[in-house]
């Protein structure tokens, strides 16, 4: 049930790391169901004016060039190492059955997804062309709410003309 709590409330547990709170309201965010669009709205315009920022990196490349075992290792080192906290959004192809994703690239992610400080969510494309999922922007400043420094897009296989991450990212990495 997505209104489990109350808007503010939902949005008091985001900003404290409840990492529950930020996927029901990524669900929110990602919704298509009218009832949900102003509490979706109200979601974002309150973490936008929370004002966290953090470093934004997009990752992008053929289906099966290893983004994910990248990220796996990447991600790690930043926890480990850096001591930074770290949100993956995992952009994944979208089943034609339910629109869900498919691949689940979090799996892939087996040291990652046991940290502590790391947040991984899979979203499907939905349709949505550029290799981003329709609300990956949102998502990134829901996730800057929550208090995570390293947000990694990983982008589903793309070519050469499907960069939307671009335009939403501090650093574009392509990996062949």
């Amino acid at each position: 049930n997505l209104k489990y709590q109350m808007p503010n409330q939902l949005f008091d547990s985001l900003i404290s790391g409840d990492r529950l709170a930020l996927a029901k309201a990524i669900t929110v965010i990602e919704s298509q169901n009218p009832a949900h669009q102003k509490q979706a709205d109200d979601l974002v315009q309150k973490a936008l004016k929370f004002g966290k920022s953090s470093l934004r990196i997009g990752i992008t490349g053929v289906p099966g060039v290893g983004k994910s075992t990248f990220i796996d290792s990447f991600g790690s080192w930043l926890v480990n190492e850096k001591k930074r906290k770290v949100c993956v959004l995992a952009i994944d192809p979208s089943s034609q059955k339910n629109h869900g994703s498919i691949l689940g690239d979090k799996t892939r992610m087996e040291q990652l997804s046991m940290m502590e400080n790391v947040f991984i969510r899979p979203s499907p494309t939905s349709g949505n062309l550029g290799g981003i999922a329709r609300k990956t922007r949102e998502t990134i400043i829901l996730c800057e709410a929550a208090g995570y420094d390293v947000i990694l897009v990983e982008t589903v296989g793309v070519g050469q003309s499907e960069i939307m991450v671009h335009s939403m990212v501090d650093f574009f990495l392509l990996l062949l």
